[in-house]
């Protein structure tokens, strides 16, 4: 919604194509937006099967904007008539998100209650299928046995079923083979480490008939050590999974750390230390797009690092996709083409209409 919304604005006609598991969400969505007239004659095309030759016929005019994954961004990145026209292109790909717990938040204080709270939405919102979940839950080594309790309290408080049940608070993934990578997945990620809640399996939902859905319950994992492993900082389960990684609670090892996914969209820092988050920013600053940080003075009105605000940048470097979306009117700058003009002081205000 943000890409059309920025090109639209930005004066550029838009093509959709939605992942073919939500094609039938978004088609009806589009047809609301028809109906009402918010669109102009010919500014929103919807593509609901394949594109055929689209991306082929792409050139310098055009924008490429695209969510998924890094291994279709690349292949798209990778396009000969992109090369070869220097096509605009703007990737949001997979992102290990990380969220740090600092080394001078106690248990018990309003900032760890914040962290808690965060990390469990953003583990399960959407049934953890969306860019800005948090995969990666970094805890400083004394404190990880207390993180992990708190935390399979709470995810043990919800309920997994069909949404149209009142007691359920968090549905399905989207498809089976969705449902199959997230089961493959954490066995790659306990292969480092161990379940500690959940089992990484398929469950039946609450109200769905026995077998059927595609369920999966909030899973936790524990790693052995974040330093040597690999899967854990370059495979992400796009479900509601995430690792609680011990670390010795300094800024420079949070930071390399959470660089060992190389680039996020969105990072949370939580800490009350000023200096610390200073010295994280200077360290770790540059591998995310977003760097969102909790702490006791905002933590009755903090919004969560999972929503994109339009002011903010959306997007983040390396396998993030190396993208910038949203940021307020730098959100637009994709779809325009800056033009200097030069020439006679006359000719030039008459073309801004200066004298009018």
């Amino acid at each position: 919604a943000e890409k059309a919304a920025c090109a639209i604005l930005a004066g550029m006609p838009v093509i959709t194509k939605p992942a073919t598991s939500s094609a039938m969400v978004t088609e009806r969505c589009v047809e609301i937006l028809v109906e009402a007239g918010a669109f102009p004659a010919g500014v929103f095309q919807f593509i609901a099967g394949g594109t055929g030759d689209l991306i082929s016929r792409l050139g310098a005019q055009d924008v490429l904007a695209f969510t998924g994954s890094a291994d279709t961004a690349l292949r798209l990145r990778s396009a000969e008539n992109l090369l070869s026209t220097n096509a605009r292109v703007n990737l949001e790909a997979d992102s290990l998100n990380a969220a740090v717990l600092g080394g001078d938040v106690e248990e018990g204080s309003e900032t760890w209650d914040l962290f808690l709270r965060d990390v469990a939405r953003e583990i399960t919102q959407k049934s953890g299928q969306k860019c800005t979940a948090v995969r990666r839950v970094f805890v400083p080594n004394d404190r990880v046995d207390a993180v992990i309790e708190s935390l399979s309290d709470a995810l043990s408080s919800v309920v997994v079923g069909d949404p149209s049940e009142g007691t359920v608070n968090m549905g399905p993934l989207a498809t089976r083979q969705q449902l199959e990578d997230a089961v493959a997945g954490v066995a790659k990620l306990a292969a480092e480490g161990a379940i500690v809640h959940g089992s990484g399996e398929r469950v039946d939902g609450v109200g769905a008939e026995p077998g059927r859905g595609y369920f999966f319950a909030p899973t936790l994992v524990r790693a052995h050590d974040g330093m040597t492993a690999e899967a854990i900082h370059r495979h992400e389960v796009f479900g509601p999974c995430a690792t609680v990684i011990g670390y010795d609670g300094t800024p420079g090892m949070a930071a390399q750390l959470v660089a060992r996914a190389d680039g996020t969209l969105v990072t949370s820092l939580y800490s009350d230390d000023l200096e610390a988050v200073e010295s994280y920013m200077a360290a770790g600053g540059c591998y995310t797009g977003r760097l969102y940080l909790g702490s006791e003075k905002m933590a009755e009105q903090a919004p969560g690092s999972g929503i994109a605000l339009p002011q903010s940048l959306h997007g983040g470097p390396g396998r993030a996709g190396g993208g910038a979306e949203l940021g307020g009117r730098d959100g637009l700058r994709l779809y325009m083409q800056r033009v200097a003009l030069q020439g006679s002081r006359p000719m030039i205000d008459r073309i801004f209409g200066a004298n009018e």
